[in-house]
């Protein structure tokens, strides 16, 4: 389908500033069609990580993508009290669904974002909800879009603790309200017991909660590097 001269200006008015986000305004244009166009029209996004940032954690069913799936994710707007999240219902589980919407769920809200902040998240969130994009065949955040900061790896390089967990640099820096996980919780939501997965999203959303306490806290010992989604 030929380029109109208004989706041209769209492109060139807005692409500078969203980058791919553009399709908002783009309905019927795919991701790659917007930046193949944007390179023909020799426009090109610079993203500033300056804007709305906001801290993720995401629950799952194990550690491997291909294997497992998420149970639940939780994202923070920095200096608000705005919270995102989704969850997965039983019968998701229970007929073969799985986490199709909830992973959709969050590749939408991670738009309202320009940088993220995790804790572990370059080893374990990003890859992981990258793979499960993949695999239900959504398209996912592309590089360069959405800065990425992982404090797991600020708080190795700045503290010297008996353990790197985040619980630990929370217990350090006096921050309270981190809660524990029983075995027992996440055998249970593996059968889809409706409140262990509840209770699951409520330790989500702590987790993002004390992440965002822990980040004030060591923020000034933060470098400057920036990474991508």
């Amino acid at each position: 389908m030929k380029w109109t001269k208004q989706e041209d200006d769209v492109i060139r008015k807005l692409y500078p500033i969203m980058g791919t986000k553009v399709k908002l305004h783009l309905e019927n244009r795919t991701i790659d069609s917007i930046e193949h166009r944007a390179r023909r029209l020799q426009v090109k996004f610079i993203p500033t990580g300056e804007g709305p940032a906001g801290f993720l954690d995401i629950e799952s069913s194990g550690l491997q993508g291909d294997f497992n799936y998420m149970y639940s994710w939780a994202i923070k707007t920095a200096n608000k009290n705005e919270m995102y999240y989704s969850i997965i219902s039983s019968d998701e589980m229970r007929n073969g669904v799985l986490d199709k919407r909830v992973v959709q769920e969050l590749v939408n809200a991670l738009q309202n974002y320009k940088r993220i902040y995790t804790y572990y998240g370059t080893r374990f969130d990003i890859p992981f909800a990258r793979a499960r994009a993949l695999y239900h065949k959504i398209e996912f955040i592309p590089y360069g879009v959405i800065e990425h900061r992982d404090l797991y790896y600020l708080a190795r390089r700045v503290l010297r603790i008996h353990r790197n967990r985040l619980e630990s640099v929370a217990d350090l820096l006096g921050i309270k309200g981190k809660t524990h996980l029983n075995p027992r919780i996440w055998v249970m939501a593996n059968c889809g017991n409706e409140q262990a997965l509840q209770y699951i999203l409520k330790h989500n959303i702590k987790d993002v909660e004390v992440l965002e306490q822990v980040y004030k806290k060591l923020q000034p010992y933060e470098a400057k590097t920036r990474r991508y989604i």
